[in-house]
């Protein structure tokens, strides 16, 4: 790519996936952008962009020189002497971060409320995407931040633990065992409800459930956190949660909060970035913001 402005071009079209976004973010017209995207589809005799409903998904071809072409308009950038200084209080941005609803549940109300305060012109997007598609748009910037339990995240990826966690075991006000001590033998005689999702690591529930003989207990299955408490108050399934999210549900439907009765593993809720911008002055400042409201 001869222009490095084209880069530029390439970058916002892979983090936006619309040429109507991108030239939002590089602060140029629709028709500037369109006319950079026409130069490298020639210089490379490939569309790279193409429509796949309402978005501009990359090409095979686009997808392959992505990481080169990223990791290059990176290095440009790391050659100035000092980053941009980013002011909260005077910045007007959308930074998206991925996190299951349980991060939503838990962390966001008091991160929206700091940001009303210090940095009214910041908004903030949640998405939920497969491990894979997670550290793909991280690296493109398409994804700021990734909140949560996520041990397979490793990739070119930093960690900062915001605080420890376990598991607890909650069942609805009036259940048959809520008045007493719940032992092991009545917890496995009972039929679970299982939030599960690949690469996530709550996958150690499950495992310990059928490494207890409990596999034909589980009645039902489900990818979300919070559509199971309305299953749990009206029947007599047991559900094993992180005890913070089942904290913060019990303040809203009838539930009573036990301790698990199997060895689960206690966890780490963590927050995650790419190395691509370790030192970008407004990752930076929306890290330090998560840590200073979530650690323990």
């Amino acid at each position: 790519m001869k222009d490095l402005n084209l880069l530029y071009v390439f970058e916002a079209m892979w983090r936006e996936r619309s040429v109507t976004e991108a030239a939002e973010s590089l602060g140029v017209t629709q028709a500037a952008v369109s006319s950079s995207l026409k130069r490298m589809r020639g210089e490379y005799g490939d569309k790279l962009f193409t429509q796949v409903g309402r978005r501009m998904e990359p090409t095979p071809l686009a997808s392959t020189m992505s990481t080169q072409l990223l990791d290059a308009l990176s290095m440009v950038r790391k050659t100035h002497l000092a980053p941009s200084a980013f002011d909260p209080s005077q910045a007007s941005r959308v930074f998206t971060v991925r996190t299951r609803d349980i991060g939503e549940v838990v962390c966001f109300p008091g991160i929206l409320a700091e940001l009303g305060r210090s940095a009214p012109g910041i908004k903030l997007k949640t998405t939920f995407k497969p491990i894979d598609e997670t550290l793909a748009g991280m690296a493109s910037g398409h994804i700021d931040l990734a909140l949560g339990f996520l041990p397979s995240l490793e990739t070119a990826i930093h960690r900062r633990k915001l605080f420890s966690q376990h598991y607890v075991c909650a069942m609805r006000v009036d259940h048959p065992l809520s008045k007493a001590p719940l032992d092991l033998d009545a917890f496995l005689a009972q039929e679970h409800l299982l939030v599960e999702y690949s690469g996530s690591g709550h996958q150690v529930i499950e495992k310990a459930l059928v490494e207890a003989g409990a596999k034909n207990r589980i009645r039902v299955r489900m990818q979300q956190y919070l559509s199971a408490p309305h299953f749990i108050i009206t029947s007599d399934m047991l559900w094993s949660v992180p005890a913070v999210l089942a904290e913060t549900l019990a303040r809203h439907f009838p539930l009573v909060i036990k301790p698990h009765p199997l060895p689960l593993p206690s966890f780490e809720v963590a927050l995650y970035w790419h190395d691509r911008y370790h030192q970008d002055p407004a990752n930076r400042w929306l890290r330090e913001l998560l840590v200073a409201r979530l650690c323990e």
